[in-house]
C-alpha cells in the first residue's frame, strides 16, 4: 500500500500509545511491555486497521486496497481466460506438441498465474476465519471462493510439470533375452547357461548374446582357418574356492577322479581342517588337506590352465589363506580365434545377437585423453593386466534398452558450416563452425542398448581392515610432510592452503577460477563461481517462465572433478594430508538452497577419487598408473560412519578458523548486546582499563577474559584491544526500502564523537568510571555497537569485493594483522579459514608423532576449543 513495511505497524503502535495515555513514558520497560502486548495479537480486523491509519493521518485504506486489487484480479482472469480458452477447450492438433509451443504455454501460464495471484491476494484475509467475532456473511462467501480457487493448485502443478519436462525420456527397460540368469557369469563352462560372450576384432569390443535355443553355438565353433577372425574371450575363474573346490573334489565323479584316502575323508568329515568348526581344528590336518587340494589342481582339466604357484604348505595358518591364494590365481583369460564368417552367419541366422561395446572414446573423432572408465575397461583384456591381474571382469552384468524419445524430424538441428554461438560466456571464442550437422540431444533420437558391467579393481588386494592405522604409522615415521587445509566459504566455493611442518604457508589458492589448456596451448580461465551464479539465475527465470531448466549437475561435477584433480596432485607433490571442516548436517542443509554449494558431494567425490587414485598421464606400471594406483582414503560407507579420519583425509572442528588473528591467536569471545543500562554499566566496570592513547590516536580496552567468560580457560586471557582502523558495518538502509547496505566506520573517530556528544573527556584519567556512570539508553546502544565493531575481525562487502580479516590486537611486531598485505600471510578471510584448518591438521600430525607406535589407535583426533586457542597462541606466524 505505502511502499514501506513499517507504516501499518507504526500506526498500530501509535494507537497503543494513545490508549496508554499518561502511562506512555517511552521508557525501556514501557517499550518492552508494548512490544509484548502487540506481539500477542495475532489478527486485526480491516475496520481496526483503517481506524489506526486514519489516526496516523494516512489517506489510503486497507478496504479500498483489497477492493481495487480484487477488481484487477477478476479482470485479469477474464482477459487471460479469453486468450487461452481456444487452446485448452479443444483437442490439441494431432501431430503437434504443446511442449514445443512457447506461445500456447505462455497463454496457459498467464491464466493459471492470474488464479494464483487471486489466491495470494485473499490469503491474508483467510487468517481471521477462526475468529469468534468475524463477519459470517463475508467469510461464508470468501471460503467458498477460496475452495474453488484451491482446486486449481494441483492443476497448476501438473501443467507446469508437464510443459517444463525435458523433450526426451531417460526411461529404460532391462532385457533378459528369455533367460533369468543372463550374464550372471562369464566362465566358459557357464556360457550356455548365461548366454554371454566377449569378442574382440581390430581394436573393437563386442558383446555376444546367444539365443536360448542355440546356446551351444560357441562350443561348436570350428577351428579358425582364415586370417579374418574374431578373438573370443575364454574366461576361467574359481569364484568361490571354499565352495567350488570341495564341491568338485568330493562329488560322486570327483571321488573317482581324485581318490581321497581314509585320512583325507576323516579330515573332511570331522572338519579338523578349518577353524570354523570350533575346537577340532588341527594345523597338521589342515596342511594335509591343503596338500591334497594342491594335487587335485594338477589333475582337474579346468584347474590346470591356471598355472598355480602356491606358497609352501607350512606357511598357511588356516585353510582361508590357501583359499585366498586360489581365488587370486584362479582367474584367467585366454583368446580363441573364430572365423568372422562363422560369427556373421550366426548373426544372420538369428542365433547370436552381436553388440559393439561403444562410448565416445571409441569414436574415430574422439579427441584428448580417454575417460578413466574406458581405460579400466580396456585393461580387462590387456596382456599387461592379465600377466598379474589388477582389473577383473565380474558377473551380474545387465543389458538395458532405451527407446528413442525424440522424433528425428522434430529434432533441433544446427546446420553444418553455419556459425554457432559458444554456450560458455567466458570463452574468448564467441562462435564456432562445424563441417557436420549438430543435432541437439542426438542420443535420444535413436534407440539405445546399454551394458552395465561390474568390474573389480585391485583384484588381488586382500582387503585392509586397519587402513587408518597404517596411515597413522606412516605419518608417525615420516619427517617431511605438509598439510592442505580446505575452507568451504561462500565468497569462494573452495579455498585451499598448503603449510609445512612449521606452519609456514607454501601455497594459497582460491578455487573459484580454474585454468585449463586449449589444444593450441593457450590457457583458458573459467570462473566457476560466476558460472554457477549465472546458471542459478537462468534456472530461476526458467522456473518462473515455465521454460526448460538447464541442468546444473554437469557443471557442478565438471568443476568438482577438476578441483579434486588439483587436490590429488598437491597431495602427491607435497606428501600432504588433507584437512576439512567437520560440518554438521544442519550446516549442510542450511546451504542446500544455494545450488553452487556442493559441500557433501565434494566430500564424497574426493573420498572416492582418493580411494583409488590413477594418474592418466603416467605409464600403467608406474606408481600412480593404472596398474599401480594409490589408495589415500578408506572405503566410504556413509557420512555417519566417517568419523574424524579416512586415510590421509582428516576432519577438524569448524570453530574459530576464519575469525582468528594468525599473528596473536586472538579471538572474539564476547557475545555482548544491549539489554539494559544497568547491564551495560556492569559490563564496562569489568574492564581493567579503558584509555585514549593520544600518541597512537586510538582507544585501548584492557581486560581479562576470565572476568567475562570461561571459554578462554587454558589459553591466554589478558588482552588489550584497540580502536585501530575502520570496520564495515552492515545495516538496513531505510533509503533503500530497508534493504541491507554497508558503510565504513572509522572506529576512533566514532568513539570520540560519541563521547563528545555526552560530554565525556577522552583524556580523563577516570575514563572508565566516566563511561560507567552514563544512564542513557541511546549512549549504551551506540557504545556497544562500536565495541562489537572493534572486535569484528571479518569485514566483508560483496559489492566491493572486500573480505578481509582485521585484528584489534597488536602483535609482537607492534602491528595489527590485516589480511592481504603480505603474501606469506593469509590473503583474505577464506584464506585465513583454510590456513587455520590446516593448522588444526598440523596439530593432529603432532598428536600422532607424539604417541608411541603401540598406541597409535588411541590418538585423540578431536581438538578441544581450549586446546585450539592455546595452540594457535603458542604457534603464531
Amino acid at each position: 500500500m505505502y511502499g514501506d513495511w513499517s507504516v501499518i505497524s507504526k500506526a498500530i503502535a501509535n494507537n497503543y500509545d494513545v490508549l496508554a495515555g499518561k502511562k506512555c513514558d517511552n521508557t525501556q520497560k514501557y517499550q518492552e511491555k508494548r512490544a509484548k502486548d502487540l506481539k500477542s495479537i495475532k489478527h486485526y480486523s480491516i475496520q481496526d486497521l483503517d481506524g489506526y491509519l486514519d489516526e496516523a493521518g494516512k489517506e489510503k485504506r486497507v478496504e479500498t486496497f483489497f477492493a481495487d486489487k480484487v477488481a484487477i484480479c477478476v479482470e485479469e482472469m477474464q482477459k487471460t481466460w479469453d486468450a487461452c480458452k481456444d487452446v485448452v477447450m479443444y483437442q490439441y492438433p494431432e501431430g503437434k506438441s504443446l511442449i514445443k509451443s512457447t506461445e500456447d504455454i505462455t497463454r496457459i501460464k498467464e491464466f493459471l498465474d492470474s488464479i494464483k495471484k487471486a489466491q495470494g491476494l485473499i490469503k491474508p484475509l483467510l487468517a481471521g476465519k477462526e475468529e469468534a467475532d468475524k463477519d459470517e456473511l463475508f467469510y461464508g462467501e470468501l471460503l467458498r471462493i477460496s475452495d474453488v480457487l484451491e482446486k486449481c493448485t494441483p492443476l497448476y502443478n501438473k501443467v507446469r510439470n508437464y510443459v517444463t519436462q525435458k523433450p526426451y525420456s531417460i526411461e529404460k527397460v532391462k532385457l533378459n533375452f528369455n533367460k533369468s540368469t543372463l550374464l550372471d557369469g562369464w566362465d566358459v563352462n557357464k556360457e550356455k547357461d548365461n548366454l554371454g560372450v566377449f569378442l574382440l576384432k581390430e581394436g573393437k569390443y563386442y558383446l555376444g548374446i546367444m539365443d536360448t535355443k542355440y546356446n551351444k553355438v560357441m562350443e561348436m565353433a570350428p577351428r579358425a582357418l582364415s586370417g579374418d577372425v574374431y578373438k573370443k574371450v575364454i574366461y576361467k575363474q574359481i569364484s568361490d574356492p571354499a565352495r567350488d573346490m570341495p564341491h568338485v573334489v568330493f562329488s560322486k565323479k570327483g571321488l573317482n577322479t581324485f581318490q581321497p584316502d581314509e585320512h583325507i575323508m576323516k579330515i573332511k568329515n570331522n572338519g579338523t581342517y578349518t577353524k570354523t568348526v570350533g575346537e577340532n581344528f588341527s594345523i597338521l590336518d589342515c596342511h594335509d588337506y591343503i596338500n591334497f587340494l594342491k594335487d587335485a589342481t594338477k589333475k582337474y582339466d579346468s584347474w590346470k590352465n591356471f598355472d598355480f604357484c602356491f606358497s609352501d604348505t607350512e606357511t598357511y595358518k588356516d585353510i582361508a589363506g590357501f583359499y585366498r591364494e586360489v581365488a587370486q590365481q584362479g582367474y584367467k583369460i585366454i583368446m580363441k580365434d573364430i572365423d568372422s564368417e562363422y560369427i556373421d552367419q550366426l548373426v544372420d541366422e538369428g542365433k547370436l545377437y552381436l553388440f559393439q561395446i561403444y562410448n565416445k572414446d571409441f569414436s574415430p573423432y574422439s579427441k584428448g585423453k580417454k575417460n578413466l572408465h574406458t581405460m579400466y575397461f580396456e585393461m580387462l583384456f590387456s596382456e599387461e593386466n592379465l600377466r598379474n591381474v589388477v582389473y577383473k571382469i565380474n558377473g551380474q552384468a545387465e543389458v538395458f534398452y532405451r527407446k528413442a524419445s525424440i522424433n528425428l524430424e522434430e529434432a533441433v538441428v544446427h546446420a553444418k558450416n553455419q556459425p554457432i554461438q559458444n554456450r560458455d560466456p567466458q570463452n574468448g571464442k564467441k562462435q564456432s563452425t562445424f563441417e557436420y550437422d549438430i543435432i541437439k540431444d542426438r542420443r535420444y533420437t535413436c534407440d539405445k542398448f546399454q551394458l552395465h558391467l561390474p568390474i573389480t579393481m585391485n583384484f588381488k588386494a586382500s582387503g585392509e581392515t586397519h587402513f587408518n592405522q597404517r596411515v597413522r604409522r606412516y605419518i608417525h615415521d615420516t619427517s617431511e610432510m605438509h598439510v592442505i587445509g580446505i575452507d568451504r566459504g561462500e565468497r569462494n566455493l573452495l579455498y585451499l592452503t598448503v603449510i609445512d611442518m612449521k606452519g609456514r604457508i607454501k601455497e594459497q589458492i582460491s578455487l573459484n577460477q580454474l585454468v585449463s589448456l586449449r589444444k593450441n596451448g593457450e590457457e583458458h580461465t573459467r570462473d566457476y563461481h560466476k558460472l554457477l551464479d549465472e546458471r542459478e539465475r537462468e534456472n530461476k527465470v526458467s522456473r518462473q517462465s515455465w521454460t526448460t531448466i538447464n541442468t546444473i549437475k554437469e557443471l557442478k561435477e565438471g568443476y568438482l572433478s577438476q578441483v579434486i584433480h588439483i587436490i590429488a596432485e598437491l597431495m602427491l607433490k607435497y606428501n600432504a594430508i588433507v584437512v576439512l571442516e567437520d560440518l554438521n548436517f544442519g550446516f549442510m542443509r542450511s546451504r542446500q538452497k544455494f545450488e553452487k554449494q556442493v559441500y557433501q558431494k565434494f566430500e564424497k567425490m574426493l573420498i572416492d577419487k582418493l580411494n583409488y587414485l590413477v594418474d592418466k598421464n603416467r605409464k600403467a606400471n608406474e606408481p600412480g598408473g593404472l596398474l599401480q594406483a594409490y589408495q589415500l582414503t578408506d572405503q566410504f560407507e556413509s557420512f555417519q560412519k566417517l568419523g574424524k579420519q579416512s586415510g590421509f583425509l582428516f576432519y577438524v572442528p569448524a570453530w574459530m578458523t576464519s575469525k582468528i588473528d594468525p599473528t596473536t591467536g586472538f579471538v572474539n569471545l564476547f557475545y555482548v548486546k544491549y539489554e539494559s543500562v544497568k547491564e551495560s554499566q556492569n559490563f564496562v566496570k569489568k574492564f581493567d582499563e579503558v584509555i585514549y592513547n593520544a600518541d597512537k590516536d586510538w582507544f585501548e580496552f584492557k581486560f581479562d577474559y576470565s572476568n567475562f567468560t570461561p571459554k578462554a580457560e587454558g589459553s591466554q586471557t589478558i588482552w588489550t584491544v584497540c580502536s585501530y582502523g575502520s570496520r564495515i558495518r552492515h545495516f538496513r538502509n531505510p533509503e533503500q526500502n530497508n534493504e541491507w547496505d554497508t558503510e565504513d566506520i572509522e572506529l576512533t573517530k566514532a568513539f570520540k564523537e560519541l563521547l563528545a556528544t555526552y560530554k565525556i573527556d577522552v583524556h580523563s584519567d577516570r575514563l572508565i568510571q566516566d563511561i560507567a556512570k552514563m544512564d542513557s539508553k541511546e549512549f549504551w546502544m551506540q557504545f556497544i555497537s562500536l565495541f562489537n565493531l572493534m572486535l569484528q575481525m571479518r569485514n566483508s562487502d560483496e559489492k566491493r569485493g572486500i573480505d578481509k580479516i582485521i585484528s584489534p590486537v597488536q602483535n609482537d611486531k607492534g602491528e595489527f594483522f590485516v589480511s592481504g598485505e603480505d603474501n606469506k600471510m593469509p590473503l583474505d578471510a577464506d584464506a585465513n579459514g583454510a590456513y587455520n584448518i590446516a593448522r588444526k591438521g598440523l596439530w593432529i600430525i603432532q598428536q600422532i608423532k607424539g604417541k608411541d607406535v603401540s598406541e597409535l589407535d588411541k590418538v585423540n583426533l578431536a581438538i578441544k576449543n581450549s586446546e585450539w586457542l592455546q595452540y594457535a597462541q603458542e604457534n603464531v606466524l
